[in-house]
């Protein structure tokens, strides 16, 4: 049962701080999965590579999550989150600058950059779950990844703002809105550097903000990633985390196109989007509290079954603007298994480990999801839309047996 004990002001403070870096990567990413895509599709001038706008950045994302996890668990975790957002903000001038040029070599580079800065910059909510202990952890993950809600949001209509503003000074539609990171991951990163102590610091002395709690254990050397993932729970947040992102952005990552190859433009497209980020990022403050009073598994589950529903239900309504509460689902689904799990990741690992364990999951996940996406622009090309969504919804099937088998004694305690 989840603790009702005050949060203290600082980690009130601080776990705002790291809101607001959630907050601009949100307003991020969907311009890759939105803008990105249709402009990958036009300036390759091949349909069937809209996906690589999402599938390099996911690939890149993996290279610098190696890095990321070491420095995070060795130097913190605020110059891993700072330098994600500021990757992210050179990559999306490199992508709005290839746009104006119509370079598609120069936009796979800002691509890269961007997914390099991609990875690290999610980590927000690893280190939100360093500020709390152990029952109210998914919330606290919750808290931040909501800020998610307000990027995906402000995002667009900041994007819309900026394509209003800017196209009749000679700027391209597609090009303008890039300019929008630079401006809100610049703040965000003053905000983050502003946290008094690092979230991995604040998570080995967590009885000095909570008393009562337990500090952290951390006996010898931290275990070795091959010792981590032979951890049951680990596995099974992993695995689940995996499929539920190739489900998620395999179908999300097309729906794009096939939305403008209807006719809608890109602030329209965009708003599409951000009902899907909404989805993603809207509810998960509530979703992490009950994870907290009913247990990771039964939100891991939940999860797997709404991103199923929600990609089946996309994928055939696709020529329909009713694919809308489709497309939520889609991303709520998602957002269960996203605080669930990485709730899970830091239940089992003590500070020292919990930055790497976070990063193997993130780079099993844009792995799984960069296969996805950019595989769904050659089934779409040769089977159709429903075909996207109802293998990926299949394979996410796959996972309902090792999480059925994880065993929660109650919320964060596990059993062998």
């Amino acid at each position: 049962m989840a603790t009702t004990a005050a949060v203290p002001r600082q980690i009130s403070q601080w776990t705002l701080r790291l809101a607001a870096g959630q907050a601009a990567t949100s307003a991020a990413i969907p311009l890759n999965a939105s803008v990105g895509a249709v402009s990958a599709a036009t300036l390759s001038h091949h349909a069937s590579l809209a996906g690589t706008s999402v599938g390099l950045a996911m690939l890149a994302s993996v290279g610098s999550l190696f890095v990321a996890g070491r420095v995070s668990d060795r130097h913190g975790r605020k110059p891993v989150l700072t330098a994600g957002l500021a990757l992210l903000s050179l990559g999306a001038v490199l992508c709005g600058v290839a746009i104006s040029v119509d370079s598609y070599a120069l936009f796979v580079a800002g691509t890269l950059v961007f997914g390099s800065g991609q990875g690290p910059a999610m980590m927000h909510r690893a280190a939100a779950a360093d500020l709390y202990p152990v029952e109210q952890r998914a919330h606290g993950v919750g808290l931040v990844a909501s800020a998610g809600a307000v990027g995906s949001i402000v995002g667009p209509l900041l994007a819309s703002g900026l394509i209003l503003a800017l196209v009749p000074l000679g700027l391209g539609e597609r090009t303008a809105p890039w300019l929008l990171v630079p401006l809100t991951a610049g703040l965000a990163i003053l905000l983050v550097r502003g946290i008094g102590t690092d979230p991995r610091d604040v998570a080995r002395r967590l009885g000095d903000w909570f008393p009562g709690t337990a500090p952290a254990v951390e006996t010898g050397e931290p275990r070795s990633r091959r010792e981590l993932l032979r951890i049951g729970p680990a596995r099974a947040a992993i695995v689940t985390a995996a499929l539920i992102q190739a489900a998620m952005v395999g179908v999300m990552g097309i729906t794009a196109v096939v939305l403008d190859q209807q006719g809608l433009g890109a602030a329209a497209i965009g708003l599409f989007i951000s009902a899907h980020f909404l989805g993603m990022f809207g509810l998960a403050a509530p979703l992490g509290r009950l994870a907290d009073r009913l247990g990771r598994r039964r939100m891991l589950i939940a999860g797997i079954l709404g991103t199923a529903v929600g990609a089946v239900g996309t994928a055939l309504l696709g020529q329909s603007l009713l694919i809308l509460p489709f497309f939520f689902l889609l991303g709520l689904g998602w957002c269960s298994s996203w605080v669930a799990g990485t709730t899970v990741l830091a239940d089992v690992t003590t500070p020292v480990e919990r930055g790497r364990l976070t990063a193997m999951n993130d780079q099993v996940v844009s792995l799984c999801g960069a296969a996805a996406v950019l595989s769904a622009g050659v089934v779409l090309d040769r089977f159709g839309f429903p075909a996207v969504g109802i293998g990926l919804a299949v394979l996410l099937l796959a996972a309902l047996p090792l999480t059925l088998r994880l065993r929660e004694t109650s919320p964060g305690v596990y059993s062998p």
